[in-house]
């Protein structure tokens, strides 16, 4: 399609008349018309000022190759589009190279090591971001605080490397690919170019299509790689989100029950309206949707500052909190006490994890005592003797766990937390006879015995299924062996 084609449809499509193009142009309605008939050419000027309006490139405004269903499909923002558009860029950088000078090829590529260079120091904010993230994180337990790191690292970088490629990209295109096409577009105007000289860039043009066919059926093949890239980020970022949303939804409901932490309240926001825009950016790269990117453009930068607002009020928040490493104030311990029968075959069953002592009173004959404290509000436990076992265990049940929230929401409104961990735990004093505590060591000694007698028989057992597992390999190899000589043997009677 003509240029002078292209011109008239676009107006007739955004409803202006000859007049109304010719005042936004700043022209005479006679000029306009002159351009649509093809009489005139306009000049660059006003060439550029048409790509504005129509918000169309200048390469799509000024080729005859190009139809108006190209301009169309290239309006619409989806996934192939903008890769078509990244091969399309790479095609027209080798054209611009190709024709570049020595001393304009380092012009270009010393200009880029300094955009370079300068985007560089975008890291610099995001390492702040990170580490002030990483200050929250570092309260949780290590655990927690790897995979939540993690996940923060991986989406900080993610959004780095995005705004970084973009920035460059845009800059890269609007400081050397459209100037130079500009500068080409100007030389042709200036000199009149000639028909056959159209006839034979119309060539050119031509011969650069057939060499994208390839760069187009690898595309192709990049395309769907990247969708299954992209399908396999999507769903922990999807999870993230999902836990993101629900940690806000409680951080808005502990505010209504006097613990004011609304910077994290914000940073949460934020993060969940970043990880939306995020999910919706992927999927519809994935169905080749049409990109409301300033739409996204701005939510996305908006987030982004309340997230920094967010951060620095949480930093704020979380400096004023004081760790003191003991028990909460006014919380006592009570002891209870328990006799039990002292027979020949019991043995401990009592973990390491709890604080136990023993303690020797042949007062007791064949009685056994065993004195437990513990915070008796914040944790329950079970002590019987079962199977010849004399067992302790502690849980938590569910009233006792609303004690702890209770406890540290008032902690929390006095910007103090302590060291809740000790609240669940107890401390054993067994009293035991001499005698029946050496009783009691001899049944431990005997099962200790009998537990390394079967840990050993296990370990010869599993050796000696080796052994034949490698003496049945072996024998395989032998009977393959022999068969290969039976059939050598047929070959040579036949």
């Amino acid at each position: 399609m003509k240029f002078c084609e292209k011109l008239q449809k676009l107006r007739k499509e955004k409803g202006y008349s000859q007049e109304q193009l010719a005042d936004l142009l700043d022209v005479s309605r006679q000029s306009v018309s002159k351009w649509e008939s093809g009489t005139t050419y306009p000049e660059m000027d006003k060439l550029l000022s048409l790509c504005k309006i129509f918000n169309v490139s200048l390469d799509d405004l000024t080729n005859d190759d190009i139809t108006d269903r190209n301009i169309l499909e290239k309006k619409k923002n989806n996934f192939s589009n903008i890769f078509n558009s990244m091969l399309e860029m790479i095609n027209r950088s080798v054209e611009m190279f190709r024709k570049m000078n020595k001393l304009e090829i380092a012009k270009c590529i010393t200009e880029l090591i300094i955009l370079f260079l300068i985007l560089l120091l975008l890291r610099i904010p995001f390492n702040y971001i990170n580490n002030s993230i990483e200050n929250i994180f570092v309260n949780f337990s290590l655990k927690a605080f790897n995979i939540l790191n993690s996940i923060w690292l991986f989406l900080s970088n993610t959004i780095y490397l995005i705004l970084f490629i973009t920035i460059f990209i845009y800059i890269y295109k609007i400081r050397f690919l459209d100037k130079y096409e500009t500068n080409k577009y100007e030389e042709k105007i200036e000199n009149n170019i000639t028909n056959e000289e159209k006839i034979s860039e119309k060539k050119v043009i031509k011969e650069e299509k057939h060499t994208f066919v390839l760069f187009s059926v690898l595309g192709r093949l990049f395309n769907i790689f990247i969708k299954i890239c992209l399908l396999l980020i999507l769903i922990p970022i999807l999870l993230f989100f999902i836990f993101t949303v629900i940690m806000l939804v409680f951080s808005i409901i502990v505010q209504f029950i006097g613990i004011h932490f609304i910077g994290i309240s914000l940073t949460l926001l934020a993060l969940s309206i970043i990880l939306a825009i995020i999910i919706e950016l992927l999927i519809r790269f994935l169905l080749n949707s049409r990109l409301h990117v300033s739409r996204m453009f701005i939510i996305f930068i908006s987030s982004l500052t309340l997230f920094g607002i967010g951060c620095g009020i949480s930093t704020f928040e979380l400096t004023k909190i004081k760790y003191i490493d003991e028990v909460p104030i006014n919380n006592s311990i009570v002891n209870n006490e328990y006799i039990f029968d002292m027979n020949n075959n019991l043995k401990f069953s009592i973990s390491d994890y709890y604080d136990k002592e023993v303690i020797i009173d042949n007062s007791l004959g064949d009685k056994i005592k065993v004195n437990i404290e513990s915070y008796e509000d914040y944790v329950s436990y079970n002590i019987d003797i079962i199977n010849n076992y004399l067992s302790i265990y502690t849980y938590v049940p569910w009233n006792k766990a609303m004690n702890y929230f209770e406890l540290l929401k008032s902690n929390l409104v006095d910007n103090k937390i302590y060291n809740y961990n000790e609240l669940s735990k107890i401390k054993i004093y067994i009293y035991i006879s001499e005698e029946n505590l050496n009783i009691i060591n001899n049944n431990m000694e005997e099962i200790n015995a009998l537990e390394d007698y079967y840990n050993e028989e296990i370990e010869r057992l599993e050796n000696e299924n080796s052994l034949k597992d490698e003496k049945i390999y072996e024998l395989e190899l032998k009977i393959e062996e022999l068969e290969e000589k039976i059939t050598n043997i047929n070959n040579l009677t036949n």
